[in-house]
């Protein structure tokens, strides 16, 4: 009796202008995707390496095959159920790590959606939120927790403006009211200063980088 060929095909990118280094990186990750059968059978970690391919592609000049590559992603991390809140799933996850992980997945992936929405001017790809809550932030300092926050109210409010399919003046007007407030809301230390505009000052150090080195 003749076994039916398992399917493990996943999209292909062509990288022609990426370096020998960065081509076999990509490369690598890519052939473990596809033999792992991830297209058959999604998992946590595939979406995890999914992810981290986008961006650098996107770095690489390879804006339009990140995008391309996004919609995979989506579909897989809906099959698995990643938009839905962990408690509601079936079987749920057996660690409260698994849920943070799956929560700070899928806003990332809210978050990305809108970037490459804005960026190329094209439809969001995911087209409702769903139920799956914020990530908790893994600090006590309220500066971090302040910018988390805001990260999370922008996503949501972004996804609102690029979601409208015709925006007359009251609902422009509406919008740019609630991003001056959302604005204000930033931490102090990344609001945006005029004085940064002074070719002959120096610019201050990112802080959440320093934040981050410190902890």
């Amino acid at each position: 009796m003749r076994r039916r060929k398992e399917v493990t095909s996943i999209v292909r990118i062509p990288m022609p202008l990426l370096n020998g280094t960065d081509y076999f990186q990509v490369a690598a990750a890519m052939q473990a995707l596809r033999l792992s059968s991830c297209m058959h059978k999604s998992s946590l970690l595939a979406i995890e390496t999914l992810i981290m391919i986008g961006p650098f592609l996107s770095n690489s000049g390879r804006f339009l095959d990140a995008w391309t590559l996004f919609g995979t992603t989506i579909r897989l991390a809906q099959a698995i159920g990643l938009h839905r809140h962990p408690k509601y799933l079936d079987p749920a996850p057996p660690t409260q790590s698994e849920c943070a992980i799956r929560q700070t997945l899928w806003w990332w992936m809210l978050h990305m959606d809108e970037q490459y929405s804005m960026t190329l001017g094209r439809p969001l790809g995911i087209s409702g939120i769903g139920d799956c809550p914020p990530p908790h932030e893994l600090t006590t300092d309220p500066r971090m927790l302040r910018f988390g926050e805001f990260i999370n109210h922008f996503t949501i409010l972004a996804r609102q403006i690029l979601s409208s399919d015709q925006l007359s003046n009251a609902k422009i007007d509406g919008f740019t009211d609630q991003l001056s407030a959302l604005l204000d809301t930033m931490p102090e230390m990344l609001q945006f200063d005029e004085t940064w505009l002074d070719k002959e000052k120096d610019l201050p150090e990112w802080p959440l980088s320093i934040m981050a080195a410190g902890t």
